[in-house]
């Protein structure tokens, strides 16, 4: 029986290159067992079922058999990790891939069941997922929305910017990835979070943020219970087409400090052996995409980042065909790629809702308000910058008598409805707009270059070229490795501090250039004159922007 057992759990055991892992042998000491099916009564074989400890496989006919220690009280469940071809129920506008242990029944034995019914999809090879990061609303505030957004009015308008998006792509499913910070310290905020995402035709799967995990004086053990009783799990996988996605808490929890503090980014040892445990049944020649909250393999600086069972993790994601590591956290895009070792990339998302505190109508790294939509083709993944059309979200500040920053560089303006409109065409603002370019002497009197922010730039892409009077120039690279990153000055709209109290950012508020690493510059010698600028992406698409000066 021993043997059996540890056949089925694969604790600890590496993925078979097959795609194997998982046995159909019973243990004798399982606690919960059910049946998986398909809503047309297939009955599903192969499908990985887990306690967030053990992952089994359900056998031919659709049965599965956990072995699970029932020593979590009320936050005992099992989860089903939904196979290609076949999604989770959707309920508030998110997938409920997991059963409470207290609300299954149990059989004549004392033992629970916990059966699955799944939806069949139509096209399972063709969807499109929206990635974003960071919505945090939080609540109103007299003293806070002096500086502020509530960021409430945002996330109303991703809600509506993601429901036309929807209906604009019918012929495909569209998923939606949540990479934490769900709230900012409120999670009385996720109902409200969850009925604006039900309205948008979008099946909704989230991650924890250290914000979602509302008391930091609860050990990381217990921390992420709170959002779990209305979220679900925090550590699970799902398969769409050919890619695997897995979705972490990487969040710990220092167990000692304040609600509002930070925490360390990591896997603790009970998450590292579950991520071992699923990915145990996932063929090496699988592309995977993996979410978490914060950025886990590169750091702006260009180094590997720390952390505990990074390195681990790191290692076992190269193993694959391909690894995409989302995240968000840090308000501001990053993406990266080792052009000597492609397996592994980085990709991180700026704030959906705008920058924190000043929440501007941009992120913080220059991008509008917006989230990122990978599109999946039967194997072949690309993606685009969506900036959200909708802008209607009222300034804080303005509400509260404050100043309105003007914003000098911004590329749209809005109509009546609060919709943004390009001012170079009286179009929409939409997923033509990938870069914003700036003319000479946007950085003071004698800079004489003109510079373009390409949004999600990574080394895939082609550095971009600026073309005056039909002469072609290569842009360089601003930031190459001269990245700096504390809380003083990460943050592109250089919020300052006077007398106490946080103000107004200044209107003119363009990217850091020695802080985005997506900046390009060329030199100009003309006072006067006109070019365009253009990059191809990694994906053979080409973007091109003009300028006058």
């Amino acid at each position: 029986m021993l043997v059996a057992l540890l056949a089925l759990v694969s604790c600890g055991k590496e993925p078979d290159p097959a795609g194997g892992g998982g046995d159909s042998d019973t243990p004798k000491d399982w606690t919960i067992s059910g049946i998986v099916k398909g809503n047309d009564g297939a009955l599903l074989e192969g499908v990985v079922v887990s306690d967030g400890q053990y992952c089994v496989k359900t056998d031919k006919q659709g049965r599965y058999y956990l072995p699970s220690n029932l020593s979590r009280g009320e936050h005992e469940y099992v989860m089903v990790s939904t196979p290609s071809g076949y999604s989770a129920p959707v309920q508030d506008g998110h997938a409920t891939f997991w059963k409470w242990l207290k609300d299954c029944s149990k059989d004549t034995n004392g033992k629970y069941v916990a059966d699955f019914t799944l939806e069949k999809i139509s096209n399972p090879n063709r969807y499109k997922v929206l990635m974003f990061g960071d919505p945090q609303p939080r609540k109103r505030s007299a003293s806070l929305d002096k500086f502020a957004y509530s960021s409430l009015d945002m996330c109303e308008d991703m809600y509506l910017d993601m429901k036309e998006y929807v209906a604009a792509n019918k012929s495909y499913p569209v998923y939606g990835i949540g990479l934490g910070d769900i709230v900012h310290q409120d999670l009385t905020l996720l109902a409200q979070y969850k009925n604006g995402m039900s309205i948008t035709g979008v099946t909704t799967y989230n991650v924890i943020g250290n914000h979602d995990q509302t008391n930091k004086t609860l050990p990381d053990s217990e921390s992420w219970k709170p959002f779990a009783e209305q979220m679900g799990p925090v550590n699970y996988s799902f398969n769409l087409g050919k890619v695997h996605y897995l979705m972490l808490d990487n969040m710990i929890s220092p167990g000692n400090g304040p609600a509002d503090d930070n925490c360390a980014t990591g896997l603790t040892d009970e998450i590292w052996e579950w991520v071992k445990n699923d990915l145990a049944h996932v063929s090496f020649d699988t592309q995977l995409m993996v979410c978490a909250h914060s950025p886990m393999m590169m750091t702006e600086s260009g180094s590997n980042r720390t952390g505990s069972h990074l390195n681990d993790l790191r290692y076992l994601l190269s193993k694959y065909k391909k690894a995409y590591v989302w995240a968000g956290h840090t308000h501001t895009t990053f993406n990266y790629v080792d052009t000597a070792d492609p397996v592994i990339e980085t990709h991180t998302v700026s704030r959906v809702t705008g920058t924190l505190w000043n929440n501007e109508y941009l992120g913080a790294n220059g991008t509008p308000r917006g989230y990122v939509v990978v599109d999946y083709n039967n194997g072949e993944i690309s993606w685009k910058f969506k900036p959200m059309y909708y802008q209607r979200g009222a300034y804080g500040g303005a509400n509260m008598g404050g100043d309105f920053p003007e914003y000098t560089w911004r590329d749209w303006d809005y109509d009546e409805s609060g919709r943004a409109m390009m001012k170079s065409t009286g179009k929409p603002l939409d997923e033509t707009y990938q870069m914003q370019v700036f003319p000479p002497k946007t950085y003071g009197p004698t800079d004489m270059n003109i510079y373009v922010n390409v949004f999600l730039w990574d080394e895939l892409w082609q550095t971009p070229r600026l073309i005056v009077d039909g002469l072609p120039s290569v842009m360089k690279r601003v930031t190459e490795k001269d990245y700096r990153y504390s809380y003083s000055d990460w943050d592109i709209t250089n919020f300052y501090h006077t007398q106490g109290e946080w103000t107004w950012v200044n209107e003119n508020f363009v990217p850091d250039k020695n802080n985005n690493s997506s900046m390009f510059r060329a030199y100009v010698d003309s006072e006067h004159g006109s070019g365009t600028v253009s990059v191809k992406d990694r994906f053979g698409n080409t973007h091109t922007a003009s300028i006058t000066w």
